[in-house]
């Protein structure tokens, strides 16, 4: 009988080891370990990026870090602007040649800052005033384009939308939409178009010769139930528009016609997860075109950072999740992205993160 058992035995470990050595290795998902060169631990993470040279603006509150990064391993804090003005918040920034737009929560209003000597930036002009009758203008995203500064935010109810001059920052036009919870926070446009993006998850287009007549065109999408909008930060490239909308994914909006906006692309939480299975999800809070490989690259909220290709963008070309940060605004230097980390509670420091994503 204890023959026959060590027989069964020895044929078992034998049969064990032989599957043990023809066992392949799990393969893990396509990701590409981008590389983490550099960073600067901050007070508070920033809410947007600007870039000047090697000179990151970085907002936060009521101030805005300068921040030098000609040595990407070891950036330093070069100078800090103030306003002093209470209860200031700055949200967001636009970098025009040597002018830095910001906009601003809080006390309200937009701000145009010299910045031809980034380290000693001073003010050419501000409006933090009423856009129209007992109403300001809580600015969530701002962009230039040769006189004009449009403004995406909210009267403290309803989105609004407005248009500015550059030169003085007065008031020329502005659209209030109705009802509650649509905040503009995206703004971009075209020769012809701008477009806003709202807190709840939708795209409008505007006629930018007469903003005040309203939209003329509006997009949604409920591809995901169950993963919320937050339609966060756009950027546009010829047709394309290129939407971070947080939980519910990254959308390529085509916007040929706006007057009929259509989804080209979506990669939403469930197709992402399906082609990348180890990955955390759709969190996308923003998003850039890099202007040295044409690729798209958005900072991935709870995550980490994605990489798509204009050619194939229904799908993440390449991911790394760092699982210990929330990556909230991304701007690009050179080689390299820069990401916005403001923690969010998790055990990862705040501050800023450059990575190299150009081989």
């Amino acid at each position: 009988m204890r023959k026959i058992l060590s027989i069964i035995l020895s044929l078992f470990i034998f049969l064990y080891s032989c599957d043990k050595e023809t066992e392949k290795p799990e393969k893990p998902d396509k990701d590409k370990n981008f590389e983490i060169v550099g960073g600067l631990e901050m007070t508070s993470g920033p809410h947007d990026l600007a870039v000047k040279g090697s000179n990151v603006f970085a907002c936060r509150d009521d101030k805005i870090y300068i921040i030098d990064i000609s040595d990407v391993k070891s950036p330093v804090q070069a100078a800090v602007f103030d306003d002093l003005e209470a209860g200031n918040n700055f949200e967001a920034l636009y970098l025009s040649g040597n002018t830095l737009y910001a906009g601003c929560k809080q006390t309200s209003g937009v701000y145009a800052i010299n910045v031809s000597n980034p380290t000693s930036p001073s003010i050419s002009a501000k409006n933090l005033g009423e856009i129209y009758a007992g109403n300001k203008l809580k600015a969530f995203d701002v962009f230039a384009e040769g006189s004009t500064l449009w403004a995406a935010g909210s009267n403290g109810n309803s989105g609004l939308l407005v248009k500015f001059k550059t030169s003085d920052l007065s008031v020329v036009d502005y659209y209030q939409l109705s009802g509650k919870g649509n905040a503009g926070e995206g703004v971009w446009t075209n020769s012809t178009h701008v477009f806003m993006s709202t807190v709840n998850g939708h795209i409008y287009a505007f006629n930018k010769s007469d903003i005040s007549a309203g939209y003329v065109g509006d997009y949604t999408f409920t591809a995901e139930p169950g993963h919320e909008h937050w339609g966060r930060s756009i950027v546009g490239k010829g047709n394309q528009l290129y939407w971070a909308d947080w939980g519910a994914g990254f959308i390529t909006v085509n916007i040929s016609d706006p007057k009929n906006l259509k989804a080209d692309a979506l990669i939403t939480h469930s197709s992402y997860k399906k082609n990348h299975p180890k990955a955390e999800g759709t969190n996308v809070y923003d998003v850039l075109i890099h202007k040295k490989n044409g690729k798209i690259y958005a900072a991935n909220g709870w995550s980490g950072l994605l990489e798509i290709d204009p050619k194939t963008p229904g799908k993440v070309a390449n991911f790394v999740d760092y699982k210990e940060n929330q990556y909230y605004c991304i701007e690009q230097y050179d080689d390299y992205v820069i990401l916005g980390d403001i923690a969010g509670g998790i055990s990862d420091y705040k501050g800023i993160k450059i990575i190299k994503v150009v081989k």
